[in-house]
């Protein structure tokens, strides 16, 4: 009699520990990233500090000609990790000409390695104030599920 009350206990400590290891997705979690870097006929380079990422690698491409009018600029940008993980963006933003700030939205939509699943989306800012010197900030703040 007492060996079989034994058993279930033992069954639901097993599928316990079964429960505890299994992986589980992540979910929504922060996202924030910042950084400078420069524009280069068109191809924006920069170097960010990011969550998830750690030291990343921002390519993004624009027209130049684009900065000569207040309008909303779509601009297409991948993020690098240091372990050659990608994170891909799309940014919808409204350019100021008199301010030289672009602000708006960007949408994660996949990558590669952890980030093949990517969604989620960000406020994001871009500081194109010394344009002159092809040089921008850019700032990034929202979540993302991967």
């Amino acid at each position: 009699m007492k060996q079989s009350s034994i058993l279930p206990g033992l069954a639901l400590a097993a599928l316990s520990l079964l429960a505890a290891a299994t992986p589980t997705h992540a979910g929504e979690r922060p996202i924030r990233a910042s950084g400078a870097g420069t524009i280069n006929s068109g191809t924006m380079y920069a170097r960010l500090e990011a969550t998830h990422l750690g030291k990343a690698n921002f390519v993004g491409g624009v027209d130049p000609d684009l900065f000569d009018n207040s309008q909303i600029l779509e601009i297409p940008v991948s993020l690098t990790a240091a372990n050659g993980d990608r994170l891909f963006l799309d940014a919808v933003v409204f350019f100021d000409v008199d301010t030289e700030i672009a602000v708006g939205t960007v949408t994660f939509s996949g990558g590669t390695g952890r980030f093949e699943t990517a969604t989620g989306s960000a406020d994001v800012m871009f500081d194109f104030g010394d344009y002159p010197h092809q040089h921008f900030l850019v700032l990034i703040d929202g979540s993302i599920d991967y």
